[in-house]
């Protein structure tokens, strides 16, 4: 499967520089297109049954699946529990976007979760549960928003993840899930800005199999804004 990257529209862009930063049109005219790929993983090129040496395993057991759709990255549904891992460079003082695909299913009355975060285990962080219908989104352990989002089980889901900062210690949050095969929404699902600068690091991603199903990942994207 491949994620496709939309950048930022030159509306959307130009009015979010020129409304938090207040920075030069010469200055917006540089920055325009400079989305960096920083990091990329589609599995295609590593064995089955192998874990990812792209990877941190945090906890839980990670390892390449094949089937008819291609390769993807399987945590299993057995134990039940919270299994992560981290990847990438760490990033310093640059906008960030994580961008990645999962695929899980419920059973009976128990649902999956998965949760991912840009900055490292303490960054920041939002967590969707199917269970509850709702997506919050954290700063380390402090929860700054959410938003309720139902969940359809049995298909691929696309996220798209940022972390902005901006003049004045303040960050822009934004996120955005949408069905696997479906376009990409153009508005965002959740837009917050919190009252802290983000300094960057790396990404984690987690999963929860609480239904007892495996949950699967493909197409892990890492972007930064260039200066």
């Amino acid at each position: 499967m491949n994620v496709k990257i939309l950048s930022l529209s030159s509306f959307l862009f130009l009015n979010f520089l020129l409304s938090y930063t207040g920075i030069s049109q010469s200055d917006i005219d540089k920055n325009m297109g400079a989305w960096k790929t920083e990091f990329h993983e589609n599995f295609s090129n590593i064995s089955s049954k192998t874990e990812p040496e792209s990877l941190f395993i945090l906890d839980g057991s990670f390892l390449v699946n094949q089937n008819e759709n291609g390769k993807q990255l399987e945590l299993s549904g057995s134990p039940v529990g919270e299994f992560g891992f981290m990847f990438g460079s760490r990033i310093r003082e640059r906008a960030m976007e994580l961008n990645f695909s999962f695929f899980s299913s419920k059973q009976g009355r128990r649902y999956p979760s998965i949760a991912a975060s840009i900055g490292g285990i303490r960054g920041y962080r939002f967590r969707w549960n199917p269970a509850t219908q709702n997506i919050l989104i954290y700063n380390d352990e402090v929860l700054l928003t959410e938003k309720n989002f139902p969940w359809d089980g049995d298909q691929w889901w696309k996220i798209r993840f940022q972390v902005i900062p901006l003049k004045n210690s303040i960050s822009l949050l934004k996120l955005k899930i949408w069905h696997g095969d479906s376009e990409e929404p153009e508005a965002w699902l959740i837009e917050h800005q919190d009252n802290f600068l983000f300094k960057g690091g790396k990404c984690v991603i987690w999963g929860y199999p609480y239904a007892g199903t495996p949950i699967y990942f493909d197409d892990i994207m890492i972007l930064s804004l260039q200066k």
